[in-house]
């Protein structure tokens, strides 16, 4: 009876330690693996994107694109943890961010990627994102027009890399952040694959 107390407490300590959003970020990811294995046993795997060259599933935006609008709350650096170590394979840098649906129609996922630059524009670290409401089943599986979906990025950390050292190191302040939408699935089945004029 002991050992099994010890049990419930060495395996309960670490998802006490997390905090309740860390935690649903981590449920989303296994039930996103979990889909996406329910798929491939059912013979339903995804198809290879194709983008089409009809021109009216392609959006073209410059650079400051408002389609998607976003903002930055915070930075912060978070070390890896040898109780986390099983979901958590390295430190990580961590963005809070803001996206909100400015297109006028319900939106199922939006794809892109959030970049890291510095002042003088060099690029120091990415990380491609899916922008989604999947496990928000009380307010609805859709973002509405003008709904706005908060979210954490996790960036992987390596010291040994400066441009992540100067991720790590620099305020926020001093950095730029931009995300660039590549693909928006809109609620009603409809794709639009967006492009950047160069």
């Amino acid at each position: 009876m002991r050992a099994f107390i010890l049990f419930l407490v060495i395996f309960s300590i670490p998802a006490f330690s997390q905090t309740l959003e860390e935690r649903i970020n981590r449920l989303e990811e296994k039930v996103k693996q979990l889909e996406e294995r329910l798929n491939r046993l059912e013979g339903k795997a995804e198809k290879k994107e194709s983008v089409s060259s009809d021109l009216s599933e392609i959006i073209l935006l410059n650079e400051n694109q408002n389609l998607i609008s976003y903002r930055v709350l915070s930075k912060r650096f978070n070390p890896m943890k040898l109780k986390e170590s099983l979901w958590q394979r390295s430190d990580q840098i961590i963005l809070k961010m803001v996206f909100k649906n400015n297109t006028g129609r319900k939106i199922k996922n939006i794809s892109g990627k959030v970049v890291i630059y510095d002042k003088n524009g060099n690029k120091l670290m990415e990380k491609n994102i899916n922008v989604n409401k999947a496990l928000n089943f009380f307010k609805g599986m859709e973002i509405k027009p003008e709904e706005e979906v908060k979210m954490s990025i996790e960036f992987e950390y390596d010291k040994h890399r400066e441009e992540h050292r100067k991720v790590k190191e620099l305020p926020l302040k001093d950095l730029v952040v931009k995300f660039y939408p590549r693909k928006i699935e809109f609620s009603d089945g409809t794709i639009k694959y967006i492009k950047y004029k160069r």
